[in-house]
């Protein structure tokens, strides 16, 4: 393909892109054709390269692909993802109620607070002989917490 110019595009967002674009005048044999610009006929078809984003996407291919950062990256998914999983799956959490970035930080601080709370519950240890006053107690310490988190932490 024939490069022919330079564009930039910019998104509702605000985000440009610098783009290069390449044109062919039969593009019917051509093994590129399945990334052409749909046209309704095979003449004059092209392609828009954005060399930023393969430059990018060449660097992180070639970082994962390494030792090191390999690991990390499959270590990501022991510790993080299971948190997230069981917050979809098990609470189901998959979008928020609200707008805006305050009272959507304070809806995850709910969801994550419920979380953490199901992990309190399930790693403490199975005594049956509770006391009443050791029930209260602990209650007493969950309900600090829930209180401190939502008025002293943000």
């Amino acid at each position: 393909m024939n490069f022919r110019n330079y564009s930039i595009r910019t998104d509702k967002y605000g985000f440009t892109r610098y783009l290069k674009q390449y044109e062919r005048e039969d593009c019917s044999n051509s093994p590129l054709r399945s990334q052409c610009t749909k046209a309704k006929s095979n003449k004059n078809c092209g392609i828009h390269k954005n060399m930023n984003w393969e430059y990018f996407k060449a660097r992180i291919q070639q970082l994962l692909s390494e030792a090191k950062t390999g690991k990390l990256y499959r270590q990501r998914k022991i510790d993080v993802e299971p948190a997230f999983g069981h917050l979809k799956a098990c609470l189901g959490f998959t979008r928020f109620s609200v707008r805006g970035k305050q009272k959507t930080h304070n809806e995850i601080g709910f969801a994550l607070m419920a979380v953490n709370l199901r992990k309190y519950r399930l790693n403490r240890p199975n005594n049956k002989h509770d006391s009443p006053h050791n029930l209260k107690n602990r209650r007493l310490k969950i309900f600090f917490m829930i209180f401190g988190l939502l008025f002293f932490g943000s």
